[in-house]
């Protein structure tokens, strides 16, 4: 059964992570099917209305087939001249992204068909960007062979008829419904990989980000999670460097999977059910799509706020880990070390918070980071504000000078005066 420990978040942001598990969810049994002749499958055309693109099926009489839509990702048609046809049936697998958490959501939700066995496809198609070369390779390509669906595959990048073409319904529709079959994808790809003899199987892992070079430039606080973390018998892994098979392996055989936030936990959907997970999150606001995961994998989930937010960002950041109150109090209820004490020093606080600004400034330069959907959390932000206010408050009201030509600044000189003065 689900189970969500929320009592080493800030209170207002699992407040409104709450609502989110509490709220009724479908599970659809019988997913729907769309089938029709001669369609067009139309490759990604980007929108910035639309989170990736425009893209999906039309029918023979030009119409845009819903069901082929993610809504607010990859929907609607677009204008394109007479296509090259194929006289084949085939099922319609949608927008490869190229992104691990968004393809393990959305990238193969709709490959329960596969498991239906239809003797009467000819082939799986999955479409890319407008006139875009990527080869599939990596996790990305093992997950397929995994499944064994790979040798059925086309990958398209321009508009293209078929005779036949199949759309399956998606299998996660977000925090609203879900088929167990697509649960059955994950569990196949699971049951087919072949484990080395010489693969570790620890009791407890931890991922961390450390090591993502996209991200080294706006994430500081790493290497205390990574620290405390070691110290507390969790080994250390860098997914980017762990081939698929041998993930999927350590998490089944995992008794606590810790994650920080993001993509990351989504490789939970390859867990066994009723597994122990661990959330360690990185913003002011939760993972939406990982409720999802949670709920399909029925997950025994503890989540825990170790950021210490200073101004709106998006996901991106940049942001700031360290060892929090949420943390602190984790650690002290599981019998688990601190980090060590050079980790817990003004000098690496005051290095972290030089990173941050630095990054804001280079990301934002002087504006105010704020989306629509941000709104609805305003009371999670002020509240994250607040702990971010307490950990950094003498540089954020320059009552100490981070950077050494603040020195240069009257402001300082002033206070010194007022010093010396007193």
């Amino acid at each position: 059964m689900l189970s969500i420990d929320y009592q080493y978040l800030r209170p207002k942001k699992a407040e409104a992570l709450k609502k989110w598990y509490d709220a009724p969810v479908e599970i659809v049994s019988d997913p729907e099917i769309w089938q029709g002749q001669n369609a067009v499958i139309l490759p990604l055309r980007r929108d910035e209305n639309l989170l990736f693109g425009r893209g999906g099926v039309v029918d023979c009489d030009g119409n845009y087939v819903d069901l082929s839509a993610i809504p607010g990702r990859v929907q609607y048609a677009y204008p394109f001249e007479t296509p090259e046809y194929r006289d084949e049936t085939v099922v319609y697998c949608g927008y490869l992204v190229n992104h691990w958490g968004h393809f393990l959501i959305e990238g193969v939700t709709r490959l329960w068909y596969f498991l239906e066995n239809d003797p009467s496809v000819d082939k799986y198609v999955f479409f890319l960007d407008e006139n875009e070369e990527r080869e599939i390779k990596g996790n990305y390509r093992e997950f397929l062979e995994l499944l064994k669906i790979w040798d059925k595959l086309e990958i398209i990048n321009k508009p293209t008829a078929y005779r036949e073409v199949i759309v399956p319904e998606l299998g996660i529709h977000m925090r609203t419904a879900y088929t167990p079959k697509l649960v059955a994808v994950f569990d196949q790809v699971a049951d087919n990989v072949v484990p080395d003899p010489g693969w570790e199987t620890p009791e407890k892992i931890y991922y961390s980000r450390s090591q993502f070079k996209k991200g080294l430039p706006f994430e500081s606080g790493y290497d205390t999670l990574d620290n405390f973390f070691e110290k507390n018998g969790y080994t250390i892994l860098y997914p980017e460097k762990v081939p698929l098979g041998r993930m999927i392996h350590y998490i089944r055989n995992s008794k606590v999977v810790a994650s920080l936030s993001g993509s990351l936990p989504h490789n939970m959907l390859f867990a066994k059910n009723g597994q122990k997970v661990e959330i360690v999150e990185r913003l002011v606001i939760s993972d939406d799509n990982q409720t999802d995961v949670n709920r399909m994998r029925q997950l025994q989930v503890t989540y825990i706020d170790a950021s210490i937010p200073l101004y709106p960002v998006d996901f991106v950041g940049p942001l700031i880990m360290g060892y929090t109150d949420c943390l602190q109090r984790f650690a002290k209820d599981n019998g688990y070390e601190p980090p060590d004490g050079q980790y817990l020093t003004e000098k690496h606080d005051k290095r972290c918070f030089v990173k941050y600004m630095k990054a804001y400034e280079d990301l934002y330069n002087y504006n105010w980071f704020m989306a629509d959907w941000y709104a609805p959390f305003a009371p999670s932000l002020y509240e994250g504000f607040q702990a971010g206010q307490a950990h950094f408050g003498d540089y954020l009201n320059r009552k100490k000078p981070y950077r050494w030509y603040h020195y240069l600044q009257l402001h300082y000189w002033k206070q010194f005066v007022k010093r010396l003065l007193n």
